[in-house]
């Protein structure tokens, strides 16, 4: 029984693992977008817009073109096998889900009363649109770029062993990540507690993304902004 565990935690850190698991909530978020025609996306998914617009890219779907060419690049730099075994795939939602509900007991009454949630004027199905993206681009923006090139930075330049970078990577990225809800026309009203709440939230994303890879992280936060959303 250990071998089979140790043999899926290794195989569900495929990249193709990782982009089949966010399939749904990106068809959710981006066709949401497209035909609801909402004033709002994502924070993260703006920011990545925003960046791509001064180098004169300019689309409602740039987000996803990063997002599909990232995954692309990943799988094809790590030589790994396009195979999928559905169970593993299931199996992957479930773990998905108990993190989200975790996160959910740890942090739910906080979540739901410190902060303000994305688009709390808006109705239920424009609500669910935006959770299925924010697990997706804050993540990818949060934990694939920022994170990801903490460790980097912090392995291969600073000199740091991984276990010291991804502690220091996750708590840098956490309160950035935190820091990033009050900023710009939707952003939170600043409280201490409701910034601790969402650095929480950070540092746990965090710890996921290094253990498990960046599809369980983006699908355990859309599933726990659901829950708490909705």
């Amino acid at each position: 029984m250990a071998s089979a565990l140790s043999r899926y935690l290794k195989e569900t850190r495929r990249p193709i693992y990782s982009a089949a698991l966010v399939l749904p909530f990106f068809l959710i978020y981006h066709t949401g977008i497209f035909f609801l025609k909402t004033t709002y996306i994502n924070g993260a998914d703006a920011l990545i817009m925003q960046i791509l617009a001064m180098f004169s890219v300019r689309s409602a779907f740039a987000s996803a073109l990063v997002l599909l060419l990232c995954f692309a690049a990943w799988q094809i730099h790590s030589s790994a096998s396009w195979k999928i075994q559905f169970p593993k795939l299931i199996a992957m939602l479930a773990e998905s889900l108990l993190f989200s509900f975790l996160l959910y007991f740890l942090l739910g009454w906080a979540g739901a009363h410190l902060s303000k949630a994305p688009g709390a004027s808006l109705g239920v199905l424009e609500r669910l649109v935006l959770y299925c993206g924010a697990g997706i681009y804050e993540e990818l923006v949060f934990r694939g770029f920022l994170l990801g090139s903490l460790l980097l930075l912090l392995t291969r330049v600073a000199g740091m062993g991984r276990t010291a970078a991804a502690v220091l990577g996750a708590v840098l990225a956490a309160l950035l990540f935190s820091a990033f809800h009050y900023l710009g026309p939707a952003a939170d009203n600043f409280t201490l507690a409701g910034f601790v709440q969402r650095a929480f939230g950070g540092l746990y994303f965090s710890c996921l993304f290094v253990t498990r890879g960046f599809g369980i992280t983006a699908a355990s936060h859309a599933l726990y902004d659901i829950l708490v959303g909705l």
